[in-house]
């Protein structure tokens, strides 16, 4: 049955594996090290209201330490759609493109290990591409589940750094025209032949490999759509309530962002550019960057001012952010002025990307 032929959902929900063993869908979860989180998430998931669908659930274990293996094992020999994967070199991208590589369905759905999904999740990610042959991968909304309440300065503005997805217009589109927002692996769910096409997730990206693989869809003429119906709940972790945790967090997303020219390629109406735009640069760094820093310094000069301790912890955290960002361009920018005219080399350690072959357009 081809996705093409798929219009609407009652046909979707009446055409499901006719074999049991055939998976319509691959549910691949990336794990290291998290076995009491993955305990409840396994239980999620094997428990799933998904009707006559046929799925199957892939644990993907990265390098663990703790009894992951036996955790996995153990609900495995009680239910034959639990599959154990191990994958010894460490990183989230190639632990998902381990289970890309092994997944027997032509969906994927990605769930991160400190994620609970809705009940009805596995359905609703197989409808969510199986009734719209347009589309070729899909975001879902993902809600907190707070430890403890959150400090004051936790805002929304600041629930990146948490991996929440909330606050969408459902049935937006994301494509080359709208690159700006991210559509993230936590609970993300793809066509088996895209990902294999394109090289599944970049593991030269610690963090922020949702945001490359994003631009190297919508870069290949992919689309992308975000349906609020395809709920989880992220499990927010105590030290992601710190302001610690948060710095670091715009710090290393600064250096992702500047290593993928996110702010140079997409502008401010969220197209995506195939080469930064005309303009002047100071160091590599276009020079709307630097009004921007200035402009987060004064606010947040203005909120000390105020007292407004928790607006100036925001402001503070955009500041680490482009800092980050300009300090990765620069040393870019220092590199490629000393290698000009030299030939590169293929460096001797570049990493494959966990499926067999090299991820394309990632620079190194």
């Amino acid at each position: 049955m081809g996705a093409a032929f798929v219009t609407t959902s009652e046909y979707a929900d009446t055409h499901v594996a006719v074999a049991a063993d055939i998976p319509q869908i691959s549910v691949i979860v990336p794990t290291r090290n998290r076995s009491g989180l993955l305990r409840p998430l396994l239980g999620d998931l094997i428990g799933q209201d998904a009707g006559n669908l046929a799925f199957e659930i892939l644990i993907v274990d990265n390098a663990s330490r703790d009894d992951t293996r036996a955790v996995v094992l153990a609900v495995a020999a009680r239910d034959p759609r639990v599959r154990y994967i191990y994958e010894p070199n460490r990183g989230a991208s190639l632990a998902r493109n381990r289970g890309i590589a092994a997944a027997r369905a032509p969906i994927l759905a990605f769930i991160d290990d400190d994620v609970r999904p809705a009940r009805d999740w596995v359905a609703a990610a197989w409808r969510s591409l199986m009734c719209r042959p347009e589309v070729d991968c899909v975001g879902g909304r993902i809600e907190p589940h707070w430890p403890a309440p959150p400090p004051a300065w936790l805002t929304p503005r600041l629930f990146g750094p948490l991996a929440l997805q909330i606050g969408r217009d459902d049935g937006a589109c994301y494509d080359r025209e709208h690159a700006s927002a991210c559509l993230m692996s936590a609970n993300f769910v793809c066509r088996a032949s895209i990902l294999r096409e394109l090289g599944g997730f970049s593991p030269q990206f610690l963090r922020d490999e949702d945001r490359e693989l994003n631009l190297r869809l919508w870069r290949a003429g992919k689309r992308g759509m975000y349906d609020d119906s395809l709920i989880a709940y992220a499990q927010v972790q105590p030290d992601r309530l710190t302001r610690r945790y948060h710095r670091s967090w715009h710090i290393v997303t600064g250096q992702s962002h500047a290593r993928l020219h996110y702010r140079d390629l997409v502008d401010r109406h969220g197209r995506l550019a195939d080469a930064p735009p005309p303009g002047r640069r100071l160091l590599g760094v276009p020079g709307f960057l630097y009004r921007e820093f200035g402009e987060q310094a004064r606010a947040w000069g203005r909120s000390m001012a105020r007292l407004d301790f928790d607006a100036a912890f925001y402001h503070e955290c955009r500041m680490c952010y482009l800092a980050a960002y300009f300090r990765q361009r620069w040393r870019e920018h220092r590199r490629e002025r000393g290698l000009k005219g030299v030939a590169p080399e293929r460096p001797a350690d570049e990493r494959r990307n966990g499926m067999g072959a090299r991820t394309p357009g990632v620079s190194t």
